[in-house]
């Protein structure tokens, strides 16, 4: 007997809130999608485009499909098949980056899930550079929906003309098409767009919210509902704005940010609210997963599958990189660059970045166990909507009205509907019913109710003076274990996607002793994956256990995730700093910054010095590095480019200060320490002072270096570095 295997579990979406996700005209890429999926006879899965050059074109494959499907339509409105394709080719869902695709298609409307057809490209790759990849669309049954409306058939063919036309006018075409046709469309993308969620920024807090929430508030009596928030719209909320422009709800209009009832449709809204209100009900299942439901004594974390180190991520650039170089050449900025290369914009969330100096030790970077305080018993098990509720309550500066608006807000944005258990809680606080009458109905008398019990009943108060007298020690991570975690964690998904942790001084602390045994690790494979795993100590092993929710046995080995990043900086003139021996060098790779590497980019650069002077900052560093060379000088000591930050190498006043106190300072102190008398020029013994020095460079300018600089530094020509003689000020 055949019966039905068990109901599959999902992991939980990524809801993308927080992506700068841009798509507009939606409504034309909505078109494009549905006019694929049916005139190539509703596949399951589409690879719909191909790279021509650095962009997107529909695919050679399908050509001849799609001119079939619509040739009818192009043909009696006298629209030629290269118009037709060129309109195709400069739809969105060809221009705009796979994020954006993802928010509208799988987050949204649910029609399809979008990827690359290269599955070793993260999301992230599109994200700078210009370049779009070749994509597939795995279609969902929402298509079904949207095709029983449409019922494009042979057998009737004034339907199939009547929404092809539809289609095609969406897509851009100069095409008439049956109002009612067009209003039935979009009636089903609404209905299946009802799921969706968006975020927008109120004051100092998150409102996470969905069309119903409109539709609440506009049939509660409001007029205008606004949804631009405080910040910069994010994630689904900017399709959602792209959506409204395109006219795509049929309840709703829009403009600049507020939304408000089409004329005449209040009373259809206030009607379909509560069907979405229903729906949205309805479709709140939980399917209990094994590790939810209760574990009786002898129950074990599920561990069937083993901890996956090696991702379904690639790439070419290297996991274990330093970047050094003499001061001011640019490190952490190259380094920076490659981070938004590697990991895209928006990505705060996925890299760490530390300093070493020398204190910092194993428990720093891996992680320890500290002494916590524990949380007084009154403060426990209250979840963030319940604490900020408390907090208004107890905030003794707001004003009657603003308190219940705002725990009103609150509630709302939690789906509560109910009222009237506001006034109970306001008079618990000590106001007295008569106080709030007027509010809502009944709100007097719930008011009295809750007056009455504020003698047995005390709110707890998040802000008490209470304090706890016990100390618990808990597994402290650090960056390196938290990066650890988020990519180990990663890597057990599909798609999934790099992390990076930058160590900022690499040698300002003795690498031996911060790594200790994650030295081991830094030796890669050829999957990039640590060759060879260390056994984890009792304290990694249970807070990886706790992290991941599986038995501590699962981690007694542990090795590095191909999908985790460790680049750093160092620079070996440093005082100071800490000799790295060979076998940890040996598992990094090296990247040098020549001190002239990045001289393009302030060739121009020039001030006015105090006695009058035009300096080309380039030119005097060239001119000292130059004689620091002749004097024996390393060059790990010379001046790098962004010695001196640009604000400060194009402004007149701060050159002159900064120069003193970083250029000359520098010089005397440490890089040319011992050869003063030779760099420096016009100064007697005893007057070759620090002080001395800086008050004669606000008289004399370059005039107190030797006159070899000098006349190096005049004679500076920034043709030589740059492409351009042009000249910045």
């Amino acid at each position: 007997m055949v019966r039905p295997e068990k109901a599959s579990t999902y992991e939980d979406l990524d809801l993308k809130l927080g992506i700068k996700s841009s798509l507009p005209n939606v409504k034309s890429t909505l078109a494009l999608i549905i006019l694929l999926w049916e005139a190539t006879d509703q596949p399951a899965d589409l690879v719909y485009a191909e790279q021509n050059g650095s962009e997107l074109v529909l695919a050679s494959s399908l050509k001849n499909q799609i001119i079939k499907f619509v040739k009818k339509e192009l043909v009696s409105h006298q629209i030629s098949e290269d118009f037709f394709l060129n309109t195709l080719n400069n739809n969105q869902l060809f221009k705009s980056q796979i994020e954006a695709l993802i928010v509208a298609f799988e987050l949204i409307w649910k029609l399809a899930k979008v990827s690359f057809v290269d599955s070793s490209k993260p999301f992230s790759a599109e994200r700078t550079g210009g370049i779009r990849y070749e994509k597939r669309l795995n279609f969902s049954c929402n298509m079904d929906i949207i095709h029983s409306i449409i019922n494009v058939s042979d057998s009737d063919s004034d339907s199939n003309s009547a929404y092809i036309n539809v289609i095609l006018k969406w897509i851009g075409l100069n095409i008439q098409a049956n109002e009612d046709d067009e209003k039935n469309l979009l009636n089903v993308l609404n209905v299946l767009s009802e799921g969706a969620l968006f975020k927008l920024t109120d004051g100092n807090r998150d409102v996470i919210f969905n069309q119903n929430s409109i539709y609440k508030s506009l049939t509660d009596g409001n007029t205008i509902v606004n949804i631009d928030g405080d910040s910069e719209a994010k994630g689904s909320l900017r399709i959602l704005k792209s959506s409204l422009s395109d006219d795509l709800n049929p309840y709703l209009k829009y403009k600049s940010g507020n939304v408000s009832a089409k004329d005449g449709k209040i009373q259809v809204l206030t009607s379909y609210q509560k069907r979405v209100d229903t729906l949205l009900r309805l479709s709140a299942t939980k399917v209990v997963k094994p590790d939810e439901q209760p574990k009786l004594e002898d129950d074990k974390p599920n561990n069937d599958s083993p901890i996956k180190f090696n991702s379904d991520y690639q790439s070419d650039l290297p996991r274990n990189k330093i970047y050094f170089g003499a001061p001011g050449t640019g490190k952490s900025y190259t380094l920076n660059g490659e981070k938004t290369l590697l990991l895209g914009e928006d990505n705060e969330a996925d890299y760490e970045r530390v300093t070493f100096h020398p204190d910092y030790s194993y428990a720093n970077f891996v992680g320890t166990y500290k002494p916590i305080m524990v949380e007084p018993k009154s403060h426990q098990k209250l979840d963030e909507s319940t604490r900020q509720v408390l907090e208004i309550l107890n905030d003794q500066s707001k004003p009657l009205k603003e308190k219940y608006d705002l725990i009103d807000d609150l509630f709302k944005s939690n789906g509560i509907d109910d009222t009237s258990r506001i006034p109970i809680l306001l008079g618990i606080t000590g106001i007295k019913g008569k106080d709030l009458k007027g509010f809502t109905n009944y709100a007097e008398q719930n008011g009295n109710h809750g007056y009455a019990l504020s003698k047995y009943v005390q709110l707890r108060e998040e802000n008490s003076n209470e304090k706890s007298s016990e100390i618990s020690y808990e597994y402290v991570p650090g960056p390196f274990m938290r990066m650890y975690v988020k990519a180990l964690k990663n890597a057990q998904k599909e798609n999934s996607r790099p992390f990076l942790l930058i160590i900022e001084e690499i040698n300002r602390a003795n690498v031996a002793a911060v790594f200790g045994d994650i030295f081991q690790l830094l030796d890669r494979d050829d999957n990039h994956i640590s060759e060879y795993p260390i056994q984890a100590s009792e304290d990694i092993k249970k807070y990886l256990a706790k992290e991941f929710k599986r038995d501590p046995k699962d981690f007694a080995q542990i090795r590095i995730p191909n999908n985790l990043f460790i680049w750093a900086t160092m620079n070996s003139a440093d005082q100071g700093v800490f000799p790295m021996d060979t076998a940890f060098k040996r598992r990094w790779d090296f990247t040098y910054l020549g001190i002239n590497d990045n001289a393009k980019e302030i060739a121009n650069k020039f001030v006015y010095l105090n006695n009058g002077t035009k300096v080309y900052w380039n030119g005097l560093r060239i001119a000292i590095n130059d004689y620091l060379a002749k004097i024996g000088i390393n060059e790990d000591k010379q001046l790098g480019p962004f010695f001196l930050k640009n604000n400060v190498i194009s402004d007149n006043k701060k050159f002159c200060e900064v120069f003193k106190h970083k250029i000359i300072m520098y010089l005397f102190e440490d890089a040319a320490k011992q050869k003063r008398a030779s760099l420096f020029s016009g100064f007697e013994k005893e007057n070759l002072r620090y002080s001395i020095i800086c008050e004669e460079f606000d008289r004399r300018g370059i005039e107190i270096f030797n006159k070899e600089i000098q006349d190096k530094c005049t004679k500076y020509d920034p043709a030589e570095y740059t492409s351009t003689n042009e000249e910045e000020s």
